[in-house]
């Protein structure tokens, strides 16, 4: 019996529903091919050139080999092994290039027998030192402030002591062995030894005026920070130099550096340490997540073995010879398997409905990427809408105004309110998130009065900043937000 010849039509459907089963076998059929081209040309590279290793003494010459103007001197006294962290630091969201790398550390012993915590407790000395930002991601210590070797000095005297330290702008830590503990550990000091390792810990940022710190956050404090935030922090003659508030290191005292004082704040209160009231709330507040820094661990390297050093000549001769040609004929099969992909997708855009239809829906301008009848009637002029109340007091978002001097009552901060966004024109402060699912839109976090809000501007890109917004909410796919009709930026 003869085998019955396909049609037109019977082709391109074949070709329509198993068109992904084809261009599978394609990419794993180029992969395949640049992987045996590579593996066959390093491999003859490999054996015929001689075997190299890099002298590691070259880069880094150990600590005896190095040459030194002057006879190296060890720490006078007992030293520590320190290392902390600061929220808004770090690499679980926080700033990774703070502006300043090392920061000023003063350690304070206390004997131990005494309430170390009781502000009419004097120490037995006080250490001044400092810290450095530790930016390798490969340390275990990666974003947080160490001093390996903090010397205390010859005048401490061996013994136990309790031990407590602060940095700029925090309050003192006290090291303890469970967090729980009311007095610190008792951590023996002698002179000689290996440093003492002290647990990484994390400070309490508040403690701003006076500049050395008084181990408390008070009204004074909360003062400093409202009449530095914002454009004050650079233009104010009070601010200027002192840092007041940028806990987190960015230059800018914004809602991010509000939301770590009102951290410090609970914290307090969960301690039973009274706390000043803090009215009114500046504007903008932008919650953030809790800092975790991640961390690498360290990895080990074996000394390597020096079997011959490589001479400049015999580098630059390694270099030519080292698959110059694998790289060019990647490149080609690259392009071909482009234009491939090209074809076979234009083809089923043609040839398809149902795929057609999907990227026709992509292409519109709605963030869920399929236009409705809900949209249409949500995007109504605003002539329809109905305007919300438009007594209320509006606080200006570029300058907060000098609050009053509240009690010192001792409160515990309540979070920020989440709110509800209106259709009328309504300041908030913008945070970009990220292109919406078209591409042509941008997801946005809208900061107002009444707490966040997700936002959605389908019209192009926005900067970040305060603005007045128009809009109204929108619920799709499961997700609701403020649809943006308008944008005002503030000046």
């Amino acid at each position: 019996m003869a085998k019955r010849k396909r049609t037109k039509k019977e082709i391109i459907k074949f070709v329509t529903q198993y068109g992904i089963h084809i261009w599978a076998i394609l990419i794993i059929a180029n992969a395949a091919l640049i992987y045996a081209y590579n593996f066959t040309t390093h491999a003859a590279t490999k054996s015929n050139a001689p075997l190299h290793i890099l002298d590691v003494s070259q880069i880094s010459p150990s600590p005896s080999e190095s040459p030194s103007p002057l006879p190296s001197t060890g720490p006078l006294g007992p030293t520590l092994n320190l290392s902390f962290t600061v929220p808004g630091i770090g690499s679980g969201g926080g700033v990774l290039k703070p502006l300043h790398t090392t920061r000023n550390v003063t350690v304070f012993l206390f004997s131990q027998d005494v309430n170390s915590q009781d502000p009419a407790v004097k120490p037995l000395y006080t250490v001044q030192g400092t810290a450095t930002f530790d930016s390798n991601p490969l340390s275990p210590t990666y974003t947080s402030f160490v001093n390996p070797a903090f010397d205390l000095g010859s005048a401490v005297q061996n013994g136990t002591y309790q031990i407590s330290f602060r940095t700029d702008q925090s309050l003192r830590t006290l090291i303890k062995q469970n967090p729980t503990d009311i007095g610190g550990e008792l951590i023996s000091l002698t002179t000689g030894n290996d440093p003492v390792q002290i647990p990484l810990q994390t400070v309490l940022m508040g403690d701003v005026i006076p500049d050395q710190g008084d181990n408390k956050i008070d009204i004074n404090d909360y003062n400093a920070f409202i009449n530095c935030y914002g454009e004050n922090n650079t233009t104010s003659s009070f601010c200027k130099g002192h840092n007041y508030g940028d806990f987190n290191d960015d230059g800018v005292v914004d809602g991010i550096d509000y939301n770590i004082l009102l951290r410090s704040l609970y914290a307090l209160s969960q301690q039973g340490v009274a706390t000043p009231k803090l009215s009114p709330t500046p504007a903008p507040i932008i919650i953030i997540h809790k800092i975790i820094p991640t961390r690498i661990p360290k990895p080990t390297i074996a000394s390597p073995k020096i079997t011959k050093k490589i001479t400049p000549t015999e580098a630059v001769k390694t270099t030519k010879t080292s698959g110059g040609g694998g790289a060019i004929l990647g490149v080609i099969f690259f392009l071909f398997f482009l234009i491939l992909l090209a074809a076979g997708g234009f083809f089923l855009y043609m040839k398809n409905e149902t795929i057609r239809n999907k990227i026709n829906a992509l292409i519109h301008l709605s963030p869920t990427g399929t236009p409705t009848d809900e949209t249409t009637e949500e995007t109504a002029p605003e002539t329809e809408e109905t305007p919300t109340e438009a007594t209320q007091e509006e606080t200006p978002a570029d300058q907060p105004a000098k609050p009053e001097v509240p009690s010192e009552e001792p409160t515990t901060p309540a979070a920020p309110a989440q709110g509800t966004a209106t259709t009328e024109g309504a300041d908030y402060y913008i945070k970009k998130k990220g292109p919406d699912e078209t591409g042509k839109g941008v997801w946005l976090t809208l900061t107002g009065d009444n707490g966040a809000v997700e936002g959605h501007y389908a019209k192009g890109d926005v900067q970040d900043g305060f603005a007045k917004i128009k809009g109204e909410m929108k619920t799709a796919n499961g997700k609701t937000f403020l649809e943006i009709s308008e944008i005002t930026t503030e000046e």
